[in-house]
């Protein structure tokens, strides 16, 4: 049977814990194949993304090509509007083989959020979700949140703690970023002149 891990997020930028999250999970959970999704319309960031769909899925392109059981998915541009998990993996149940084991990823920030997440309930059922610790939110409180949800997992990783936001403002006064984003998804940034300003 074949295992699929979903990651999504909206990867503006895409930065060094997002990949090293990635190569370290696929290990891990011995996925098949990790399938990095850029969300199309995040329905709980407050505001659009900074940077184009198209770019974004470039500098994931740009990191993650040619890498061996890695792929980058448009499907949540495809489905259109708001980005609702449950949507994207059904929409990849129709592509995949009828086996096909879906493992969706997040954050550990995202685990406590996740009762947010429209028909969450639905989605816990659909696929095996694994959550991974991130900064400073305890492997302990993590792991005691799953266990009221149900149907969850959770990694204790030691993945570079980096804020998204943080590294937008670095990026646009010029500030060295070098370490906290990917060298090729940088030189796709700084090929374009994203996010400065």
């Amino acid at each position: 049977m074949s295992k699929v891990g979903i990651f999504g997020g909206s990867f503006d930028p895409l930065h060094t814990g997002h990949y090293e999250l990635a190569v370290q999970v696929k290990r891990e959970l011995k996925l098949s194949e990790l399938l990095i999704v850029p969300a199309n319309d995040p329905p709980l960031k407050d505001k659009s993304c900074s940077a184009s769909f198209a770019d974004r899925l470039g500098m994931i392109k740009a990191a993650f090509g040619g890498m061996d059981g890695f792929a980058v998915s448009d499907i949540e541009k495809k489905l259109g509007g708001r980005s609702y998990t449950i949507n994207t993996v059904r929409a990849l149940r129709e592509i995949y083989p009828p086996k096909t084991e879906f493992h969706l990823i997040i954050g550990g920030d995202q685990l406590f959020r996740l009762p947010e997440w429209f028909r969450y309930e639905a989605l816990l059922k659909e696929c095996k979700v694994t959550a991974v610790t991130r900064g400073d939110i305890s492997y302990a409180e993590m792991q005691e949140f799953a266990n009221e949800l149900g149907y969850v997992r959770v990694l204790n990783m030691d993945i570079p703690d980096i804020s998204s936001t943080a590294l937008r403002e670095k990026l646009k006064s010029g500030s060295d970023v070098s370490g906290l984003i990917p060298a090729k998804a940088l030189e796709y940034i700084n090929e374009r002149g994203l996010y400065r300003g």
